[in-house]
């Protein structure tokens, strides 16, 4: 380098482009038939496509038990937010293990049509497959005499040319089925903890955690709002869950069962009743995710406006027995303005209907209350962290503060140009940062923030005019 002259540098500690958190992708937990799929359990699968969700995990419209416990969750969910919702993408967390979660069903007789016995999609395709002639006593051997897939709904057993038994009437088969029953809310719980593995695994930090038909038991739904605002220790989130719509089947009771129950957390959005659309139907949680995620997309992935009064792809409100629910618009406000829930209304086409999280009417703090500035302010949070971890360890010096100040203090303005903020501003108060706290390497930066809030009332008063009447009749 020349020692004569002028030389120029630059400095990395100027400005950095903040990274914008990503924002409105759930976090799905629960069971999908993996064994007709590529078999994936305990790991976050990232999916974009329903498609995509059906390769990975298999699908199964047998969402539910006959007594309305969860099944094949997982495929309720990827149905409402990719199909219905028409979002992407999401993450998805498999409980269901084929290995454990199985119990035998013991040999019968299967009537063979076009060389092919059909069995349950619940069939597990593994070493206790025993495929034998109705009148022998050994066993078909898998790709000498039968070739066995799956398809949409069934396990089928096709006899192939060259066995012996490839003109047989019947068959007597013996299987394992696969028995989510066997899965426990502890198992849920426990899995919730796997929201730590999508930062690490995928790269992505879901904001919204919900698992259909599990979280309408309170531990789960507890547990689920505990983890929500600190995953892996950083990062900010919500929990969607649902009041049970098998105990709960009448507005009256919904405030009740909700303090009871402690779904009052400011990390919960609470959802009530379950709704419809056609045949099928759905946890109001996973509607109220896809939702989320579109509005969010909407405005450039801020969550800084409200899901309610949005459209909905529902036919209806129900309880667990599928019985219809009419909530009229004074009911739901009740729900809403009363008791802090999430709902859907019919006015003229259905809509999720509820600003408030699970912590209302217990607080009245605008930024706790509110499902919108509640997770404007976690997205803000989850920003700083994902911008400027790059920034750890480095020299601390002023420098390296006001680089921090002014970039994030850029992006604030940006938000409030956009009208996504009313105003922001990153500072370094001196008397927050004393020597002691400085010469062990922390540094405070306050923030104040803040987003808009839900126009919940609109106001307009009518008069009748007699000076109007007059001037009518006077012209």
């Amino acid at each position: 380098m020349l020692q004569h002259g002028i030389n120029t540098f630059k400095d990395d500690t100027g400005s950095v482009a903040v990274q914008v958190a990503a924002c409105g992708i759930p976090f799905f937990i629960g069971a999908w038939p993996c064994h007709t799929g590529k078999g994936f359990a305990g790991k976050p699968q990232y999916c974009t496509s329903f498609d995509e969700a059906a390769e990975l995990g298999g699908y199964s419209s047998e969402w539910r038990y006959e007594n309305g416990s969860p099944k094949w969750n997982l495929c309720q969910a990827a149905y409402a937010h990719f199909k219905l919702a028409g979002m992407s993408p999401a993450i998805f967390y498999n409980i269901f293990d084929p290995k454990t979660h199985r119990r035998a069903v013991e040999a019968g007789n299967y009537p063979v049509e076009e060389h092919t016995v059909k069995l349950p999609l619940d069939a597990l395709r593994n070493g206790n497959l025993v495929v034998k002639s109705a009148d022998a006593e050994d066993a078909l051997v898998e790709n000498v005499d039968y070739e066995a897939y799956y398809n949409s709904e069934n396990l089928c057993v096709e006899l192939l040319e060259g066995s012996a038994a490839y003109n047989a009437d019947s068959l007597t088969v013996a299987y394992d089925a696969a028995d989510p029953s066997l899965i426990t809310a502890e198992d849920v719980e426990m899995a919730v903890e796997a929201v730590e593995m999508c930062y690490s695994v995928i790269g992505i930090v879901p904001d919204l955690l919900c698992a259909p038909g599990w979280s309408a038991n309170p531990t789960v739904a507890a547990v689920m709002a505990a983890k929500a605002p600190s995953i892996n220790g950083l990062f900010r989130a919500k929990a969607v869950v649902d009041i049970d719509a098998a105990v709960v089947t009448e507005y009256g009771a919904v405030l009740q069962y909700k303090n009871d129950n402690g779904y009052t957390s400011e990390d919960m959005v609470v959802c009530w009743p379950m709704v419809k659309n056609g045949d099928y139907t759905f946890d109001l949680s996973v509607i109220a995710c896809g939702l989320m995620a579109k509005v969010d997309s909407g405005n450039a992935n801020c969550p800084y406006e409200s899901p309610s009064n949005k459209g909905v792809p529902i036919t209806g409100a129900v309880n667990a027995r599928g019985e219809e629910i009419t909530v009229s618009i004074a009911q739901a406000d009740i729900l809403t303005v009363t008791d802090g829930i999430v709902t859907v209304l019919n006015n003229g086409g259905w809509s999720l209907w509820g600003n408030y999280l699970g912590c209302y009417p217990k607080t009245s703090d605008v930024a706790k209350m509110f499902i919108c500035t509640n997770r404007t302010q976690d997205w803000i949070c989850n920003t700083f962290i994902k911008t400027y971890w790059q920034y750890l360890d480095k020299p601390l010096t002023p420098p390296l503060r006001d680089a921090i100040i002014n970039s994030f203090n850029s992006w604030l303005n940006g938000l409030t140009a956009e009208g996504k903020l009313y105003g922001g501003e990153l500072e370094y108060i001196s008397e927050l940062n004393p020597v002691t706290q400085l010469t062990n390497g922390m540094i405070r930066l306050d923030t104040l923030a803040a987003s808009p809030i839900p126009a919940q009332r609109i106001d307009m008063h009518v008069a009748y005019s007699v000076d109007m009447l007059e001037s009518a009749f006077s012209s």
